[in-house]
């Protein structure tokens, strides 16, 4: 398997530093391509165009990145939506590293689209373990991320019918489309009708899940799938 690519964020020295040092000692098999204290100086340090960052600049190497660890609290005053949505935009996914104690900086973030959250307080072999899970499209949740979740009026629910939230369960779970339409007794166009519908009203409250990945951690978020769920765990509830 090849080795996870990712980069820190992040205006202490020291920290880049110990991530640089554990990124090189860890099981978890990564790569650091990158360390700045900025967004736009990773971005630049990455090959990538400060316009676009989906582009590569002019005369520059690109380098690739899969997850960015993302301190929310940074000297240049960048606000942390702005710096996910130019990660995200650079094709990059973003795991929220702070101390997780400013619960609207993680909203934020989270509604920028940040996929996870990890402690500075934590040993970084763990920040390092959970950018991995992140660039395998495994959700990081965490008593603060749930918190912070469960302070926001904005991540209502999305007011699924039973019929939705069976097939989100499923779906999130680990099933491909052809397999819940078996396990649910109806077609895999209805199937597929459900979960449009699922991801409209994510949407409509804020909430977007555009991806499978993204439909499994609003399931998570809503209590319909566990952390640890998978196919095999949802199929002891049939």
């Amino acid at each position: 398997m090849p080795s996870t690519l990712v980069a820190v964020v992040d205006d202490h020295e020291v920290v880049r530093e110990g991530v640089r040092l554990v990124s090189m000692t860890s099981q978890a098999d990564v790569k650091l391509v990158g360390s700045a204290s900025s967004v736009p100086d990773l971005l630049d340090q990455l090959g990538r165009d400060p316009e676009n960052p989906a582009l590569t600049a002019q005369g520059a190497k690109r380098i690739e990145c899969e997850v960015v660890l993302l301190d929310l609290s940074l000297n240049d005053l960048s606000r942390p939506a702005a710096n996910v949505e130019l990660l995200r935009a650079a094709g990059m996914k973003v795991l929220i590293f702070s101390i997780g104690e400013n619960a609207a900086l993680i909203r934020e973030a989270l509604r920028a689209g940040a996929l996870g959250l990890v402690r500075k307080s934590d040993p970084l072999e763990h920040a390092i373990e959970e950018a991995r899970n992140i660039a395998e499209g495994k959700p990081v949740i965490t008593k603060e991320l749930a918190a912070a979740i469960d302070g926001d009026v904005e991540f209502s629910r999305a007011s699924l019918s039973p019929r939705e939230q069976e097939t989100l369960r499923l779906y999130a779970s680990g099933f491909a489309q052809v397999q819940v339409a078996r396990r649910m007794g109806i077609k895999q166009s209805a199937v597929k009708t459900n979960i449009d519908r699922i991801r409209e009203k994510y949407a409509r409250v804020g909430r977007p899940a555009p991806t499978k990945i993204d439909l499994r951690i609003r399931a998570i978020e809503d209590g319909l799938v566990e952390p640890t769920a998978d196919i095999t765990t949802a199929e002891k509830h049939l």
